[in-house]
């Protein structure tokens, strides 16, 4: 049963991850079209990764996995607004 949990909270971690790179590519986004982002957003972004990463950390996920995914989520989020730039 607690594979099975722990299989969740990887699915979750996933998404909640996928959901940040597509509000990194729309600050991006934004930031071309318009010429500026509010102050708020870009504080916003780091703070709420920062959070995530806090509860991933208490929800048990090993410190290493979360390094491992914030690099390649940077790295994805740098390759999507290079790709489609």
């Amino acid at each position: 049963m607690e594979e099975n949990e722990k299989g969740i909270l990887y699915v979750q971690m996933f998404i909640g991850t996928l959901g940040l790179i597509i509000v990194g590519v729309g600050l991006l986004k934004y930031y071309e079209t318009v010429g500026s982002v509010g102050v708020l957003a870009l504080l916003g972004y780091p703070l709420t990764m920062m959070y995530l990463h806090y509860l991933e950390g208490k929800a048990g996920i090993s410190n290493r996995l979360l390094w491992i995914r914030s690099i390649l989520a940077i790295l994805l989020l740098i390759l999507i607004y290079v790709f489609f730039n």
